[in-house]
């Protein structure tokens, strides 16, 4: 039978374990007064600007029998080096005797920013009717959707330098078919992608082309015309929220671009470009 004396030693020694206990729990309970642990999240960064030997190049082939002329392209920042880069590269081409429109060059050398311009090798062949883009980025994973209107990679924060509305190769690729050209993407050796533009060797003759309209259009007209090139089709509704007009002044001036022969109603109330609005915007941009 338990004594008097074991029950008086068993409760003193459950009352000094109780702090003990509450001790430990107060210990691994997180105190409301601690400052809370942030998970750090990964912060979108622009590229530096590539400089030295890092700087993007264009090699032109006056023969390929010969080395080619390298041009090294050096910016102070990115919007810079874009545009520094498409003036000159057409400027080559054009020199060369290609036809490669200046937007396509400009839309494929945009896309550059999302392979953070590493490596960036532009070449010039066959009289500049054929222009290679190489990278060693991240690649294309997806070769057919980068093609499909509306899929993009761009961030925020790239989206601050170019549209990146997933548009450019699109347009890119429907330019050059009016020009019976062809534009294809290939993986780079050791990582990135390669863009080729290839026009005929031998450029149609310039009456096989029709001359663009002669159509005075003004800054309003042809604003929406870039709208419409940009998008691939567009109504009232989009037309006016993009360039900060009413509803009723982007229809009417959708109805006065498709009087004028250079966009067609698509059925549902939006537009898209016909070749002679594009063949306009190719003669005025």
């Amino acid at each position: 039978m338990e004594s008097f004396l074991d029950r008086l030693l068993a409760d003193k020694g459950a009352a000094t374990r109780q702090p003990a206990r509450r001790a430990a729990n107060a210990a691994a309970a997180p105190s409301a007064a601690a400052p809370s642990v942030l998970v750090a999240t990964p912060v979108q960064v622009l590229p530096d600007v590539p400089t030295g030997p890092e700087a993007p190049r264009i090699a032109i082939y006056d023969t390929l029998t010969s080395p080619p002329r390298v041009v090294v392209v050096e910016e102070e920042d990115l919007p810079a080096l874009i545009a520094s880069l498409a003036e000159k590269t057409y400027h080559y081409c054009r020199e060369q005797g290609g036809q490669i429109p200046y937007t396509v060059l400009q839309e494929l050398i945009e896309n550059l920013l999302h392979a953070c311009f590493l490596d960036v090798v532009i070449t010039i062949l066959d009289n500049g009717q054929t222009i290679r883009i190489s990278d060693h980025g991240p690649g294309v994973d997806d070769k057919d959707r980068a093609f499909q209107p509306g899929f993009t990679t761009a961030t925020a924060l790239q989206r601050q330098i170019i549209r990146g509305v997933g548009s450019g190769l699109p347009i890119a690729r429907e330019s050059l078919q009016f020009l019976r050209g062809v534009l294809t993407v290939e993986d780079n050796l050791g990582g990135g992608a390669v863009f080729t533009i290839k026009m005929p060797s031998h450029a149609p003759e310039q009456p096989a082309v029709p001359a663009a309209p002669a159509v005075k259009l003004t800054t309003r007209q042809t604003k929406v015309l870039v709208l419409l090139m940009e998008l691939g089709s567009a109504g009232p509704t989009a037309i006016s929220r993009e360039l900060d007009i009413a509803p009723a002044t982007a229809f009417r001036e959708l109805v006065v671009l498709e009087e004028k022969g250079l966009i067609h109603s698509l059925g549902d109330g939006t537009r898209a470009l016909r070749e002679e609005g594009l063949r306009l915007l190719e003669s005025i941009l």
